[in-house]
């Protein structure tokens, strides 16, 4: 029988330890595996198995923000565009969280800098939410289930 429950799940910003703010929504994260079985079969028909190292990369990751963002958050982000500060590296935690807002999951983002920023957009006559596109670059993700 197929379990028709929904299931809600949420993600938060953690810095220094303490969730700050909820996201609207998170897209476009990539994790690179650091080995890669490649299999092969020779003419004789024996199979041969290699291992490729994976080649470590800059990854991207977008975050969307709602109206209600959080000062220590945006203060983050602020911080980390400072053309000043181009030589400080940064570190993100994503912690997804159930309905009863329990952690399961935290992926800690290392070496993370801003790439783009665009803000809400405005039409004339209409209101609406004020979103936030954060697209951010990083070196390196750890992933732990909780």
């Amino acid at each position: 029988m197929l379990d028709t429950a929904v299931v809600t799940y949420k993600c938060q910003v953690e810095l220094g330890g303490v969730r700050v703010e909820t996201l609207k929504s998170v897209s476009a994260i990539t994790v690179d595996q650091e080995y890669i079985d490649v299999v092969s079969m020779t003419p004789s028909g024996k199979i041969e198995w290699d291992y490729v190292h994976g080649l470590p990369g800059w990854k991207n990751v977008t975050l969307t923000r709602s109206a209600d963002k959080s000062e220590k958050f945006t203060r983050w982000i602020e911080e980390a565009r400072d053309p000043a500060a181009t030589d400080v590296e940064r570190d993100l935690v994503l912690v997804f969280v159930n309905a009863k807002n329990e952690a399961i999951k935290k992926m800690s983002f290392a070496r993370v800098h801003p790439v783009s920023w665009s803000g809400p957009g405005v039409t004339a006559g209409e209101s609406g939410v004020g979103e936030e596109t954060l697209e951010l670059r990083y070196l390196d993700v750890d992933t732990k289930f909780l």
